[in-house]
């Protein structure tokens, strides 16, 4: 039996373990955008075709964290999480060695695997442990994942600048810093779902409307945001708005603004309604959007977009999942739709504008994901009005 004074420990190692694999995640996520170029000219394809390589990591990503939830509802959720870090860990080290394109697909794709099983592994773990308190803890967690992020790019480009602009090092450096998470997950007792007799013996208690608007609304924000930060970098440099050392810090500035925006939200998530604070982003989002589409191609302007868009969508998903958690009972099959929508609008939207890149232009780039973002705001307020008729969850 575990004392009062025990339970506040338990919970920081359960926590710095999650944020561990979320600083790993963070860095292995955000690594494409910077080197995409790069990795083009490694296997000779165009933006066009380059671009599929965010499908085949979305790809994947999509099977490990849509497919993977169900999977923690019936084993150890660290085992799974340790297999999937190992996994991220291996492919990611066989990237710069692999110099065929279809080849690259498929490392790619096993890569976004591993990191879908650490992202809903992390995510669902978190709420188990946590339940109604979870949403400060909530923030914190992707506040790692933003560290990993904003931290990624600027690695990346000073191991590349160290090795003579081999790509070898860049990926290999990633790997090893991939591993850490590994002891703490190794170490602690897998959590589980403290309301899983309750689903079992009612499994039509799932409020099918408000699931499947907060499906829709993961996939818009996950794409907007994949498709900035996946984009920005190669955006700034084609139109010669940035060099590429300071494209590598305009990318790393938006992921920054994202990890300082998701610490706010430690804070804010505590005084503020989700509802809110969903709001707010939006809005705010919409705001910088805007801005970009009145000054394309102003370097101060685009800096100032990259790090507002960043703090604007700052703690969406975090507040989204405790949303949910205040309004329905998550186990990891519903987790495993959020994520479903999520990793479906990480691998279309990022892929669709690669072609608008190649075949359009620039500028449409940032049109569409203005559009997105206002279609992201109608149903989000569509979303709410649904949450408030579902009303708080009642809790034993």
């Amino acid at each position: 039996m575990k004392t009062s004074q025990e339970m506040p420990h338990r919970d920081i190692y359960y926590f710095a373990t999650y944020g561990i694999c979320f600083i790993a995640l963070g860095l292995g996520m955000s690594a494409l955008g910077p080197m995409l170029p790069y990795l083009a000219d490694h296997v000779s394809v165009s933006f066009a075709q380059i671009s599929f390589l965010f499908t085949a990591t979305s790809l994947g990503y999509l099977t490990g964290s849509a497919g993977g939830g169900r999977l923690f509802d019936r084993f150890q959720g660290h085992h799974l999480m340790l297999i999937a870090l190992l996994t991220m860990a291996i492919t990611v080290s066989l990237v710069p060695i692999t110099s065929v394109f279809l080849p690259l697909l498929v490392v790619m794709f096993l890569l976004g695997v591993g990191q879908g099983i650490i992202d809903i592994g992390g995510n669902v773990n978190l709420l188990w442990v946590f339940q109604g308190r979870v949403g400060p803890y909530m923030n914190a967690l992707h506040f790692c994942f933003g560290v990993g992020a904003f931290l990624s790019p600027i690695i990346l480009h000073y191991v590349l600048r160290w090795s003579g602009g081999q790509i070898t090092w860049p990926f290999w450096t990633l790997a090893l810093l991939f591993l850490p998470g590994l002891f703490g997950l190794w170490s602690l007792s897998s959590p589980e779902n403290p309301e899983k007799k309750d689903i079992e013996k009612d499994p039509n208690s799932i409020n099918t409307r408000l699931v499947v608007l907060m499906v829709v609304l993961f996939f818009l924000y996950v794409g907007i945001e994949g498709g900035f930060g996946g984009w920005i970098f190669t955006y700034a440099t084609e139109e010669k708005i940035a060099s590429e050392t300071g494209a590598s810090y305009m990318n790393s500035i938006f992921w920054g603004a994202l990890t300082l925006g998701r610490l706010l939200s430690v804070s804010l998530a505590r005084k503020i309604a989700p509802s809110r604070l969903l709001m707010g982003n939006f809005i705010l989002a919409i705001l910088f959007l805007g801005l970009i589409l009145l000054f394309p191609l102003q370097p101060a302007m685009v800096w100032v977009v990259s790090a507002g868009l960043g703090l604007a969508l700052s703690s969406v998903f975090p507040t989204l999942l405790a949303l949910g958690e205040s309004r329905m009972k998550i186990s990891g099959k519903v987790t495993g739709y959020f994520f479903f929508g999520s990793s479906l609008g990480g691998t279309l939207i990022p892929m669709a504008l690669g072609q608008i890149f190649d075949y359009v232009g620039s500028f449409y780039i940032m049109l569409t994901l203005f559009l997105l973002t206002i279609a992201g705001l109608a149903v989000l307020i569509s979303m709410l009005f649904a949450s408030n008729s579902a009303g708080e969850k009642v809790r034993t």
